[in-house]
Formats: C-alpha cells, sequence, structure tokens
C-alpha cells in the first residue's frame, strides 16, 4: 500500500500534475511555515521562503532527485528549507556589509545559523504538531462533541469540571473522552500512513510522534 501512494504521489507532481502538486503543497506548507517562523523570519518572509522552497522544488526538477533509499521525504525538503534560509541569510548579511560578502562561501562563514540537528528536531516537532492538527480537524467532522471534549482536556479541565458543566458524571466523561482518545489516535495513525512509504517507516513516524505526544 505505502508504495504505490507516497512515492508514486511525488512522482506524479513531478510529472507537473496539477491535483499531485496542489496536494504535495497543501501537505508541506503548513509545517514548514511554522519552522521558518520559528527559525526568526516574519510572517511575510516565511511566505517568501515557503514559496522559493517549492519554487526550486520544482523549477529544478529536484523531485527526480528524491530517492526513498535514503529517508524520508520530508528530511529532503527540510534540506532545500534550509539552504534558502542560509541564503537568505548570506544576503543579508553582504547588504549590511556594503556587499563584500556576496562572493563568499558557505564554509567561508563560521557561525551557521541553521544548524542541521536543531533544525531536524525542530522541523519534527512542526511535523507533529501539523499531522496532530489534521488529525483533531478529522475528528471534529466526525464528532464536533468529541472534538470539544479534547480541546478542553487539553486546556486544562478536568473530567470533573468538564462533567459538572454539561450536567453529566465524571464516569461519563471519562468513557467519552477515552473513546475520543481512540477516535483521535486512530485518525493520527491514518495521517502518518499518508507519508509513508513502508511499514517501517510508518512504525518510525508512528513512535516519534508518539514521543512528541
Amino acid at each position: 500500500m505505502f508504495l504505490t501512494t507516497m512515492w508514486s504521489q511525488l512522482a506524479d507532481a513531478g510529472a507537473r500534475e496539477p491535483t499531485a502538486i496542489e496536494a504535495l503543497v497543501a501537505r508541506y506548507r503548513a509545517p514548514l511555515l511554522t519552522f521558518v517562523r520559528r527559525r526568526g523570519q516574519s510572517r511575510e518572509d516565511s511566505e517568501d521562503v515557503v514559496q522559493e522552497v517549492f519554487l526550486r522544488l520544482f523549477a529544478n526538477d529536484l523531485l527526480s532527485k528524491a530517492d526513498r533509499e535514503r529517508g524520508r521525504f520530508r528530511s529532503y525538503l527540510l534540506g532545500i528549507t534550509t539552504n534558502v534560509l542560509r541564503q537568505r541569510s548570506r544576503r543579508a548579511q553582504a547588504a549590511k556589509r556594503g556587499g563584500e560578502l556576496s562572493q563568499v562561501s558557505l564554509s567561508a562563514i563560521k557561525h551557521d545559523p541553521i544548524d542541521p540537528k536543531s533544525s531536524s528536531a525542530e522541523f519534527d516537532e512542526c511535523w507533529v504538531a501539523h499531522l496532530v492538527a489534521r488529525a483533531l480537524e478529522a475528528v471534529e467532522a466526525q464528532s464536533a462533541r468529541q472534538h470539544e471534549l479534547l480541546v478542553r482536556v487539553s486546556d486544562g479541565a478536568t473530567p470533573g469540571e468538564i462533567a459538572e458543566a454539561q450536567g453529566l458524571t465524571p464516569g461519563q466523561v471519562r468513557v467519552d473522552l477515552h473513546r475520543a482518545r481512540k477516535r483521535l489516535a486512530r485518525q493520527i495513525r491514518e495521517e502518518v500512513a499518508r507519508y509513508c512509504s513502508s511499514e517501517e517507516e510508518f512504525e518510525q513516524e508512528l513512535g516519534s510522534i508518539l514521543g512528541h505526544t
């Protein structure tokens, strides 16, 4: 199932299939924007960065260079994003110094503004938040009551407080909450599966998400 979904969709996007391109952008735009904002970019600049990432992805045919044998596609996408951020940082430094850094290579910059390890960990956090948000949206579409219950508990409300407000017993709320969490877990699994190319990758991704939630 995995090999015929994730990578076939990327191949379709690389072949300029409009629906596949729209799906690719819709899947990755939000976590990329969050990541870039957290790297210190303004909202407007973040939009520009993410737009440039997707432009490079298609203009330079980089999708054809993505290899499922080398790891997750989002890691590949993160690499493109950090390159864009590095180059924007260089241009900003050059502008501040009158342009004298315009010919300086990346290796000459001692303090790289994009640390690979911290970038990967931070993007993973953005990615997990994105998947959980999508799963919550799916829960809301299926059961507004269960979605509200999950949100209220996430905001710190106790089953006793919810029960008092809704005229229920704490036991009833706990049962409802258990069912809501099971629905959310099912939706998270479905979301994770959409981005994986193998059972092994699916289990790794699921474990990563459980470690962040």
